[in-house]
């Protein structure tokens, strides 16, 4: 046997050595893997085939009650998604509301603001039922913005349109207030006029009266004279 020979041998003698002692080793500490836990002490973690089983039937327990509450939570979820969808659309009608009023409302048309109502239990804003409408100052429903601001500008219009037209008749009374005065000028004067003429007809009447009742003294002075003038033969 050559020198190589036996130092194979003897590297193969060693190894043999060193697996005969690992397997011993790994006998001796095995795992009781088909051992059944009585007690567990503190610090300890034992592992065999019954301990796992029962860790892999918790997991699959909570496995499975973590799905069904995930079921569950997801639907809550699509139900609350569903919600906030209608609400959204709900408070996007109840904002075009504001604008034009509700048109759709048969007892107060052009109705834009109601009294608020509220869910029970939830204590949100009811949108499926209205309160009764907010009044303004005229005991009547308050109308939307763009319609209040469409009748403001209409009013402003008018207002306009009437203050142009007062400024016309203010024109119009200043040259009639002008015709006035000198209508009672005239009418000053006329009265003036007739009082010269009531008072020239008074004396002209008066003389009048004078005249005839002087004709009458003289025709009856002419009577008695031309009697008197027969008596004496004449």
């Amino acid at each position: 046997m050559t020198l190589i020979g036996k130092v194979l041998a003897f590297l193969n003698l060693l190894i043999g050595l060193a697996i005969l002692s690992w397997s011993v080793s790994v006998y001796v500490h095995r795992p009781g893997w088909f051992d059944k836990t009585e007690g567990v002490s503190p610090g300890q973690n034992p592992v065999n085939f019954a301990q796992l089983k029962d860790d892999i039937d918790n997991l699959a327990r909570h496995a499975s009650a973590a799905s069904a509450t995930w079921g569950a939570q997801l639907k809550q979820v699509q139900d609350l998604e569903k919600k906030r969808a209608d609400r959204e659309r709900g408070y996007a009608r109840r904002l075009t509301w504001t604008r034009t009023g509700n048109r759709d409302d048969k007892d107060n048309p052009g109705a834009a603001f109601y009294e608020p109502k509220y869910e029970e239990g939830s204590g949100l804003l009811d949108l499926a039922n209205l309160g009764a409408p907010v009044k303004g100052s005229d005991e009547l429903p308050l109308k939307g913005y763009e319609t209040l601001g469409a009748s403001l500008a209409a009013d402003t219009a008018k207002v306009v349109e009437l203050a142009a037209q007062i400024e016309a008749d203010r024109r119009q009374f200043a040259a009639l207030g002008t015709q006035i005065l000198q209508a009672e000028s005239r009418l000053l004067k006329m009265g003036e006029i007739r009082d010269a003429v009531q008072a020239e007809l008074f004396y002209l009447s008066t003389f009048e009266v004078n005249v005839y009742e002087t004709r009458e003294t003289v025709l009856r002075r002419k009577r008695q004279l031309t009697q008197r003038l027969q008596e004496l033969g004449k």
